[in-house]
């Protein structure tokens, strides 16, 4: 999702559409002409999408331009990506018998390969929305704080 817009992968048209979060269509082919679409994660204005066919991450803008179609080259079966920060964190199922999560920054360059190995065709990720992390971060200050009053 980005703002009240959400985007989906349509592998099957290999496409990515863009849709309002009551449902509308902004553009159903906002993205189109893709070789095997699995995964997309949004930044702000970019768009990176797994392509599983081409074992890469390709980026876009919102808007459906082209910044980047060789990302992150040289994957093996993307099926899954997520954002955290300026990290990209990449489920590659390896044919489904050794799947590893790997982790590359939003720029293409790679920190870990293999930052998580021996997974058994892992696909989707995701990251708690920020409303979660502050509520956390609030939990573990005010025991903190409880602490240091006794």
């Amino acid at each position: 999702m980005s703002g009240g817009d959400i985007f989906v992968v349509n592998s099957g048209s290999r496409v990515i559409g863009e849709y309002t979060t009551s449902g509308a269509t902004v553009n159903a082919s906002l993205i189109s002409g893709l070789d095997f679409p699995n995964a997309v994660a949004v930044s702000g204005g970019d768009l990176f999408i797994t392509d599983y066919s081409l074992d890469s991450i390709e980026e876009y803008t919102t808007g459906g331009a082209v910044i980047n179609i060789t990302l992150v080259t040289g994957l093996d079966d993307p099926t899954g990506i997520v954002l955290s920060g300026n990290d990209l964190f990449v489920a590659n199922s390896l044919g489904g018998s050794s799947g590893t999560i790997g982790e590359y920054t939003t720029a293409g360059a790679l920190v870990n390969a293999a930052l998580i190995t021996g997974l058994n065709d892992p696909s989707y990720l995701t990251t708690p929305e920020p409303t979660t992390l502050a509520l956390a971060g609030l939990g573990g200050l005010s025991l903190l704080l409880a602490r240091r009053r006794k």
